[in-house]
């Protein structure tokens, strides 16, 4: 059974969860003493966790709804993704429509990787500096925190990041063979594409792009250009449910 809750979404809950629970020695502990943390436990937001906290999460296999919408539209804070993702622990995205104002996960795709690169700006430059030595040290691992995120990342926290968090990553997230086949066909020109020149503009003309653009060049437009203009079509457990190019 999964368990879906908030933890450190700010100051304000924090200190009121502190006055429940006295004895406890962080929100995160509050959770964990009850049994309510363990795989399956979804934790909206965590934008002000301490590094106990973080180990805890790590320890008991817990998963983080990142929602960074909501977390700039109601003042909470910034979380840092890029610290979780470091410490192994399952982060996926969430809208959070109540705090937020938009349902889009395309938006909240685009608000996480602001919210990266802000937090990234505010690494003290010490802290950047022990992290670039423990990269060094640690040939071949890619670490995170003090990054904005990669265009790869935002795209995995979009998709396999979520469903390892809901504990689906053996039904959906991906493309493997035997899983369930959800997926979106996208048309970076949308309906109506055409050329101009060597510019291309379509029935999104949010969206630019080159004739020769390559792929990873095409997913960075549409993620951060794109809405449902480009969606050709949705598919649902292998079935065409949406999208313009689907037709009754």
């Amino acid at each position: 059974m999964a368990i879906q809750t908030h933890v450190s979404e700010n100051p304000s809950e924090i200190a009121f969860v502190k006055e429940l629970f006295p004895d406890a020695p962080h929100y995160t502990g509050v959770y964990d003493a009850h049994g309510l943390l363990r795989e399956g436990t979804i934790l909206g937001h965590a934008v002000h966790l301490t590094d106990d906290e973080v180990r805890l999460i790590k320890e008991r296999n817990g998963g983080i709804a990142h929602c960074p919408t909501s977390n700039f539209n109601i003042r909470s804070g910034m979380a840092n993704v890029g610290k979780y993702l470091d410490q192994g622990i399952k982060v996926g995205l969430g809208t959070d429509c109540s705090g937020g104002y938009s349902p889009s996960i395309l938006k909240t795709i685009q608000d996480a990787c602001v919210t990266s690169k802000m937090v990234s700006l505010f690494t003290s430059p010490g802290r950047r500096t022990q992290l670039a030595q423990a990269e060094g040290h640690e040939h071949r691992v890619m670490r995170f925190e003090g990054k904005h995120l990669p265009i790869a990342t935002l795209l995995f926290l979009a998709t396999l990041g979520g469903a390892e968090v809901c504990c689906l990553q053996e039904k959906v997230g991906n493309f493997v063979v035997g899983k369930e086949f959800d997926a979106l066909v996208v048309s970076v020109p949308g309906e109506g594409g055409r050329q101009r020149d060597e510019i291309c503009s379509g029935g999104n003309p949010g969206v630019w792009y080159h004739p020769e653009d390559d792929l990873p060049t095409l997913l960075e437009r549409f993620l951060f250009g794109g809405d449902d203009r480009n969606i050709k079509e949705v598919y649902v457990s292998g079935r065409a449910v949406s999208g313009w190019g689907v037709r009754s």
